[in-house]
């Protein structure tokens, strides 16, 4: 696998993600699936390095896990037969392709312990970014907003989400990836019931971690994360708040693949 294949299919996966879809669907707004296909790959590799996966096997099932999002609940099967003709085209050998392809096709609950590392980097990558640590917060705010909830109601709704996104932990199946999700979960936790004492305490509109909450919840029409860091950034400047400073940086480094 060279570099130039690497870059051609994040190419092809931008050019069908970076904007897809045009108007929220669901679960769903304009560039979210492109944004979290970079973090899925970002976190699957640190991933695979501590399981003994195939990186090169790894970076491109990442890459192209979702290429087929559109598909719904079918879509990893969708995007396993896209994936497959996309690297036939380019030549990749047979078998390398066809370990790419199954990562793909089991990505989405498709896994159990016995399944090949690279599957299982995949997998547990694709789980905890959509579902754990300050990115998950953040991604529900966003999806709520974006069907017009508002901050209070949604901080509100945290106490009823937060079990329900600690009921996934059993379905990771690597030490590593549970590992990864614990740590994000723990943080996430602390972050809603900081965010939930803030506006408990009557001065909801004045707290640096509400204008966190808040910018968020304003921008969810286009919501990007790597757009909104420098803004998040500048309210955690101007606040002498180690809380806002802390989920700020946070929240960069589960963007990158860091935490």
């Amino acid at each position: 696998m060279t570099d130039t294949l690497v870059a051609d299919i994040e190419a092809i996966v931008r050019d069908r993600l970076a904007d897809w879809p045009a108007t929220w669907e669901g679960y769903h707004w304009p560039g979210y699936t492109w944004e979290h296909t970079l973090r899925v790959r970002d976190l699957a590799l640190r991933l695979a390095g501590e399981i003994g996966a195939d990186a090169r096997v790894v970076e491109l099932a990442a890459l192209l896990h979702d290429i087929d999002k559109a598909a719904g609940s079918e879509h990893a099967a969708v995007g396993a037969e896209t994936a497959a003709r996309l690297l036939a085209e380019r030549g990749v050998p047979i078998d390398f392709a066809a370990r790419v392809v199954d990562a793909i096709a089991t990505h989405a609950g498709g896994n159990t312990p016995e399944h090949p590392a690279e599957n299982l980097a995949l997998g547990d990558a694709d789980l905890i970014d959509a579902n754990f640590g300050l990115v998950g917060v953040w991604r529900f705010v966003t999806i709520r907003a974006g069907h017009g909830t508002g901050v209070e109601e949604t901080i509100a709704a945290m106490e009823e989400w937060l079990p329900r996104k600690d009921a996934l932990l059993v379905l990771l199946n690597t030490d590593a990836g549970r590992a990864v999700a614990l740590e994000r979960t723990a943080r996430m936790h602390e972050f809603c019931a900081d965010l939930a004492s803030a506006l408990a305490d009557g001065s909801a509109d004045d707290t640096p971690l509400l204008a966190l909450a808040r910018h968020i919840n304003a921008h969810c029409a286009r919501g990007s994360i790597i757009d909104q860091l420098p803004a998040l950034r500048a309210i955690a400047a101007e606040a002498d708040h180690a809380g806002v400073r802390a989920a700020v940086a946070r929240l960069a480094d589960e963007a990158a693949g860091r935490a």
